[in-house]
């Protein structure tokens, strides 16, 4: 069939539709083009892969893309890796301008299976990736906030014996409410009375095991011969004085609940080891018995003792520490919670009064010195003083007269010490600087504090002046 001039204008006119075609999807893709040769340097560039990789032509066709990516134009090239590897490549790319890039490279192949060019495709990521980056820290504050949320709710419910307005309780009950919706191993440290045995009921009674047993084990007051067959229990004939029916242990006992193990340092070395294998094991073997019990508790430990220094003389097992102390909880002392101890007070007196049908009440003078008393029995201490002092005291309102003498002499000595040392001379020019002291902390000037004390202000001013009292340094004890 001949070919006429018609059809080679035709043939024409279709490629140069199809030229023009492709060059308008080169120029106006979103996506960028870059097709460069064997040795990376540019052959095609589009307007998207200048824009997404911040280059303007004239720099992408005098510079190859390794002089590229050595002068920081562009973090990484994939086209070095497609030439290396011999196959198709996709990294992120970060370029000069900012931006985080996604780029693709095919290797295009010639009749000898080598690598004649490459063609990247290109995508600006950033946005996406600002956007993913929102959105992950978006959920962190959202998950944080509901558990921040589920504490609350928790330490807004606490029981009536909880108590802890001082930033110190606060932390702690903060990681108790949190640690109790899950079923890690808690360690509660602190002084004796400070509350370990209530904390340790107060994540058992939030926790999925609250409707499951919650044993207490006392391990400075179970001996060592017995060890065994209290925690593990024991079959029946395991020793002359064993029950014919056998007897579970403590640690089955509270299967699925809670183990409390109070006074953890006091358990010796060769029960400790015992403790361990169970622990690690899930699994307990009654004395005298073959067969293998399973069991699920949860562990809480408590101890006044410093175990890291137990560690250090060898009386602790390091892996028995290791298993107890995966969440550790330190209770603050109650002479650094000052903001608990008059509710502590008074919370004490309400339940007592309701006890024995009493009305009595606390002067407020009472109150300042059980405030400034320092409690080394911590909350323990202050419930049996409280309540000693009511059923003792036979006036409806108790006062400083009532306080044990070793409360007011306590509370004297910090206020004021007294030495042994120095002369009675001394001992004086003391307490007349401390008294001095404590009016002007009150802004009290020289003339108001002369009319208090009955002398002349001439005099005031004066030893003010011996005493280098001249500004206020905060509120004394009393």
């Amino acid at each position: 069939m001949e070919i006429t001039a018609a059809d080679y204008e035709e043939i024409i006119k279709e490629m140069q539709e199809r030229i023009d075609n492709l060059e308008l999807t080169f120029n106006l893709s979103y996506d960028g083009i870059h097709l460069l040769d064997k040795d990376g340097n540019t052959i095609l560039i589009n307007p998207a892969c200048q824009f997404n990789d911040g280059l303007d032509f004239e720099t992408v066709k005098s510079k190859n893309v390794q002089q590229l990516m050595e002068e920081g134009y562009i973090s990484d090239s994939v086209t070095l890796h497609v030439l290396k590897q011999k196959r198709a490549c996709s990294l992120i790319q970060h370029v000069k301008s900012g931006r985080d890039v996604l780029v693709t490279g095919m290797p295009v192949y010639d009749e000898k299976h080598e690598i004649v060019k490459v063609l990247v495709n290109s995508r600006d990521v950033t946005e996406l990736n600002r956007l993913q980056r929102r959105l992950v820290e978006t959920e962190t504050r959202f998950q944080t906030t509901q558990n921040r949320l589920i504490e609350m709710d928790l330490l807004k419910n606490l029981p009536p014996d909880i108590i802890c307005r001082s930033p110190a309780m606060k932390k702690a009950l903060d990681t108790a409410a949190l640690v109790s919706k899950v079923d890690s191993n808690v360690l509660i440290t602190g002084e004796s009375g400070t509350g370990k045995g209530v904390v340790s009921k107060f994540i058992h009674n939030n926790s999925k095991r609250k409707n499951h047993p919650f044993i207490k084990i006392d391990c400075g007051n179970i001996p060592e011969t017995l060890f065994e067959s209290e925690i593990f229990g024991y079959e029946s004939g395991a020793f002359t004085s064993a029950s014919s029916k056998g007897k579970p242990g403590l640690m089955e006992l509270a299967n699925e609940g809670t183990l409390f193990l109070d006074e953890i340092g006091e358990l010796p070395l060769n029960c400790q080891s015992k403790l361990l294998r169970a622990i690690q094991d899930k699994e307990i073997i009654r004395v005298g018995g073959k067969k293998v019990i399973k069991i699920d508790v949860r562990i809480i430990s408590a101890t006044n003792r410093n175990l890291e220094k137990m560690l250090e003389e060898k009386t602790f097992r390091e892996d028995l520490y290791y298993r107890l102390n995966v969440i550790p909880i330190q209770l603050p002392p109650l002479r650094e919670r000052q903001e608990d101890i008059q509710e502590l007070v008074l919370n004490v007196l309400l339940r007592l009064r309701e006890k024995y049908n009493f009305k009595k009440q606390i002067h407020p003078d009472a109150m300042e010195m059980l405030l400034d008393y320092e409690w080394h029995g911590n909350v323990r201490e202050l419930e049996n003083l409280i309540e000693r002092v009511l059923i003792m005291t036979e006036n409806e309102l108790i006062t400083t007269e009532d306080l044990p003498n070793y409360i007011k002499e306590n509370v004297i000595k910090r206020s004021f010490p007294v030495h042994k040392e120095g002369s009675l001379k001394n001992m004086i020019a003391a307490y007349e600087c401390h008294i001095l002291e404590n009016m002007v902390n009150k802004g009290m000037s020289p003339a108001e504090i002369a009319e208090i004390l009955e002398v002349d202000a001439t005099t005031i001013r004066r030893k003010l002046s011996k005493y280098n009292i001249t500004k206020s340094i905060g509120p004394t004890p009393l």
